[in-house]
Order: structure tokens, then sequence, then C-alpha cells
């Protein structure tokens, strides 16, 4: 693939993953953006730390195998 292509693809990924757009591709599947609430994070040995907020970039592929009908 032309190089100026990916570098265009995936500015504009990241413009609308930024704006918490999803993304879909066809054929390939679909970028979003999953916010995750701050949660406290229990250790075996009692430690307990409070995790921030923090957001996550999740892919769900739509790619169907050729040999299915």
């Amino acid at each position: 693939m032309d190089s100026e292509f990916i570098i265009a693809f995936k500015e504009v990924l990241r413009e609308e993953l930024t704006k918490k757009n999803s993304v879909y591709i066809e054929g390939l599947g679909q970028f979003e953006v999953i916010h995750r609430e701050q949660y406290h994070k229990r250790y075996d040995t009692g430690k307990v730390l409070l995790m921030p907020p923090t957001d996550l970039l999740q892919f769900k592929a739509n790619i169907k195998n050729p040999h299915e009908n």
C-alpha cells in the first residue's frame, strides 16, 4: 500500500477516535473507544490501589471465513 494512504488513514482514524466516534471499515471491523470508570484494585497482599478512569481502544473484527456459507 502507498505510504501516503497509510499516513492519511491513521490520521483520520486517530481524529475520529479522539472525538469518541466509532470507525467501521467494511470487511475488516469496527474501532471504538470504551470508557472505563475508576475502580479499586485489590492485591493478594491486601494492598488496595485506586485505578484512574481511562479510555480504551476496542476492535471488533468483521472478517468472514471464506469456507463458511
